[in-house]
């Protein structure tokens, strides 16, 4: 799948210059349903917690500081991989109600400010459609963009924003539900003789 791009390019936290990925012109056409099949851990921020989002490989994918209420996300496949979703208008979910985004609870307390949970929402996904490393601009509001790197599955969320699952995440904690449209090759026709 070709990519569309902006024209801009930006360094990543590495220093490496990546293009912009146009995000308005991302074909979902061919995209399969996706659903995150690993529980979460979910924690309410104290505030000023710098959540870094690293890939397996340590790369950095987003930089955050949480402000208190945020709703922390801890990766249990790999308890580096944290983040802090973000809404359309660029603020964060909030501890006391991202359950509202289609998450139920599965161990602990909102009371205790930390909960697992599991994902209920279905997304339209293009695994791997990453082929090179990208940014994705604005991604979590104005200067927080998502850096992605080869392999990088894209998903398209409820309210139409796109962001990029790492491939070693998507990997350990996603499954298809549909399988990949192919083309179909017309057999060849068979003639009686």
């Amino acid at each position: 799948m070709k990519l569309p791009y902006s024209g801009e390019t930006l360094a990543n936290p590495e220093g490496k210059i990546c293009p912009v990925l146009d995000t308005t012109r991302v074909d979902f056409s061919t995209a399969v349903l996706g659903l995150k099949k690993t529980e979460t851990l979910v924690r309410r921020a104290k505030g000023g917690e710098v959540i870094i989002t690293r890939n397996k490989a340590g790369k950095i994918e987003t930089r955050y500081t949480a402000k208190p209420g945020d709703a922390i996300f801890v990766n249990l496949h790999d308890e580096k991989d944290t983040y802090c979703p973000g809404n359309p208008d660029n603020t964060r979910w909030q501890f006391d109600d991202f359950l509202t985004n289609g998450y139920e609870i599965t161990a602990g307390s909102l009371a205790y400010g930390t909960v697992k949970v599991r994902s209920t929402v279905i997304s339209k996904i293009l695994p791997e459609a990453v082929s090179e490393d990208v940014c994705i601009k604005d991604a979590w509001g104005p200067g927080e963009h998502q850096y992605l790197y080869k392999g990088a599955t894209l998903k398209l969320s409820e309210s139409g924003r796109v962001i990029g699952i790492d491939k070693s995440a998507f990997d350990d904690t996603w499954e298809v539900l549909t399988p990949a449209a192919k083309p179909v090759n017309p057999s060849p026709s068979r003639r009686n003789p």
